[in-house]
């Protein structure tokens, strides 16, 4: 455990602020498994679930490799394995949380306490609708990424509080509602899909606020936690984009025609380095990497692993904005 530093009281108070309004928003409004979503809508026609722009494939040869029906299925499935990821990811969330508060973790923290049992609920609810619009759109669930299995495990709390687990529960439901907010972004998507993805986006910004908050005021407590995810998250994030553009079990799955697709090296490598999803990456990032320069996540002496990770253009455009 590192070396702990007192947190001062202007910091608690901020937290507890932010943490009582989350509380009362989350009392008056939370998802619900019946009455949130068109679960009776029928389905008339093969549905696309993502804006065409945002499928992986958009903007590579491989765009007119594959026929019209193969890119609706791949729109289908890429979105399935994000809610796939949904359903494990908030499974373990759900396991860990419930742990740290029986074993004391934010006791003295009484506001922050009973707003994770709201957040443990929530997430319960989650993985129930995602499990259920997989079933509407007769698809089944992708099974667990390997970095998951022992996530938690890996980034243990250091200090008095977990805050490592705390950040980066945040920093991946928030790329990853990134994602789903901007995939879902166009008229012809789905009616169902747009209404999973809005209400699941509404309900995290609540935890995603409360995350950033978590970490802006008590990082100082945790000298190691700071050392580290200032060190880190440049990497993390990298890892988290990329993972989140496709799963090469769709194209396993739809099994598509042209053999092109069977060399899936080379797929990837087009897919991921494409200059339309660099533009795209950039758009993705943006919000979290301002969040990350505000909160001292950023450092310069670091500068060169965000660099190294292909975070140029936006990392300065935020210390740009920063300076200003």
């Amino acid at each position: 455990m590192s070396e702990q530093a007192t947190v001062d009281q202007s910091n608690i108070d901020r937290i507890n602020k932010v943490t009582e309004r989350l509380i009362l928003s989350s009392e008056k409004k939370s998802m619900s498994t019946l009455h949130d979503h068109p679960w009776n809508l029928e389905i008339l026609e093969p549905p696309y679930l993502k804006k065409k722009e945002r499928i992986s494939i958009y903007g590579t040869e491989f765009w007119d490799k594959a026929t019209p029906e193969e890119i609706q299925k791949l729109s289908q499935e890429e979105m399935i394995t994000w809610w796939s990821a949904f359903v494990h990811l908030e499974s373990l969330v759900v396991e860990y949380y419930m742990k740290e508060l029986n074993n004391g973790a934010f006791d003295d923290l009484p506001l922050v306490r009973d707003y994770m049992k709201h957040f443990i609920k929530e997430e319960l609810v989650h993985t129930l609708v995602f499990k259920k619009a997989i079933r509407y759109y007769n698809s089944d669930i992708y099974p667990m990424p390997d970095f998951l299995r022992t996530f938690y495990d890996d980034n243990a709390g250091t200090g008095q509080y977990p805050l490592m687990a705390v950040f980066l529960t945040m920093v991946i439901e928030w790329i990853a509602d990134e994602y789903q907010r901007l995939d879902v972004d166009a008229d012809y998507v789905h009616p169902m899909a747009k209404a999973v993805v809005q209400a699941h986006w509404k309900e995290e910004m609540r935890h995603i606020k409360w995350g950033q908050q978590m970490i802006q005021n008590l990082i100082d407590s945790d000298p190691t936690f700071k050392q580290q995810a200032q060190e880190l998250t440049a990497v993390y994030l990298r890892q988290l984009v990329d993972q989140g553009i496709t799963n090469i079990d769709c194209f396993e799955k739809i099994g598509f025609q042209d053999p092109a697709f069977q060399d899936h090296e080379r797929l990837l490598d087009v897919i991921l380095y494409s200059e339309h999803r660099q533009q795209l990456n950039d758009q993705l990032v943006m919000p979290s990497i301002h969040y990350f320069v505000k909160s001292g996540i950023y450092h310069p002496d670091y500068h060169d692993i965000w660099v190294m990770q292909g975070f140029e253009r936006v990392i300065n455009k935020a210390l740009a904005k920063g300076q200003n």
